[in-house]
């Protein structure tokens, strides 16, 4: 039911959009995440940048929020451990 809301909402706010085509942009994801080409040599230079950097540091280079960046690091870690 949200959705159907949602699309009526995209079609107001951009008028020459149809119901198919604001529709199929929330099929496709209106909001898009800005960053997610981040592969392991990224995320390796994280892990060495954190030697000297904060998180919210390492996270406005790549576009990330400072949660993200420690999860990233973290996963690898323990992917890696594994």
């Amino acid at each position: 039911m949200k959705e159907n809301f949602y699309a009526l909402l995209i079609c107001i706010l951009k008028p020459d959009y149809t119901i198919d085509m604001s529709l199929q942009v929330m099929i496709d994801g209106l909001f898009k995440k800005e960053n997610t080409t981040i592969g392991r040599p990224d995320i390796e230079d994280m892990i060495r940048l954190k030697q000297k950097m904060t998180y919210e540091e390492i996270g406005k280079l790549y576009g990330l929020s400072k949660q993200a960046v420690y999860r990233r690091i973290k996963r690898f870690k323990e992917a890696r451990a594994v």
